[in-house]
């Protein structure tokens, strides 16, 4: 009788530990399941993927900027899912995303500058990240020092004067406002032209890097349109410089 028992309780134990097995590998295969250990995702781009200015939003962008911006959003909506992202951070800030002047676009007459006025007022303000923050309740953060800041730490102000020595120093800054993030799942968006530089100073202060997809704009793709794109300055490769 007692053997009996015993060899019951054993068909028991391994009936508990096969279910316990295949829950366990279900858990592991599951694209669900949390990641295991806190990383910064980078993505490199062009400027014009994180914000379409108001002047993009009023008037045209050519085609090649409008569907990589697509792609971009695309990418950041599968990372954050796959990754299980925690922050959202960007090179940008809130100084970046000014209301264009009415003299920008060649708008003379008052009753015109009215209208552009009223209508610059409806535009979209946010970038995609702050979109995506809000829709999925991820935290934001802006990480680019705006013209005091910058002033405040020795940094050139007008983007068609900085130096690498400026870039270098703002990459600082960036990594100060990240500082709190060494054990979260983060997702960081900069310039193209600061991406390697940018990864090595992350990795060489504590991050667990995985360096991710770039998304750059050529002039030409600024201006595959061209007859139908007003002449702004984003339009004219400064977003590419920053």
């Amino acid at each position: 009788m007692l053997q009996t028992m015993t060899s019951n309780e054993s068909y028991i134990f391994l009936a508990v530990f096969a279910a316990l097995a295949l829950v366990a590998l279900i858990y592991l295969l599951s694209p669900m399941r949390l990641p295991d250990e806190p990383l910064l995702y980078l993505i490199g781009v062009n400027h014009a993927m994180q914000f379409k200015s108001a002047v993009s939003q009023l008037f045209s962008e050519s085609e090649s900027v409008r569907k990589k911006r697509e792609a971009f959003k695309a990418h950041v909506a599968e990372m954050i899912d796959t990754l299980d992202i925690e922050v959202l951070a960007e090179e940008f800030s809130e100084e970046s995303k000014r209301k264009p002047q009415a003299r920008e676009t060649a708008v003379d007459d008052q009753s015109e500058h009215a209208r552009f006025e009223t209508a610059v007022a409806q535009c979209n303000y946010e970038t995609v990240l702050e979109q995506f923050s809000k829709a999925k309740g991820i935290e934001h953060r802006f990480c680019d020092p705006d013209t005091k800041e910058r002033e405040a730490l020795g940094i050139e102000v007008d983007p068609k004067k900085e130096t690498e020595s400026d870039w270098r120093k703002r990459e600082q800054v960036w990594l100060s406002r990240m500082a709190d993030c060494k054990l979260r799942r983060v997702l960081f968006v900069c310039g193209d032209n600061h991406y390697d530089a940018f990864a090595q100073l992350l990795e060489s202060n504590g991050f667990n890097v995985q360096r991710g997809a770039h998304y750059d704009i050529s002039d030409e793709e600024f201006h595959d349109n061209a007859d139908n794109v007003i002449e702004t300055h984003e339009h004219k490769g400064d977003f590419k410089e920053w």
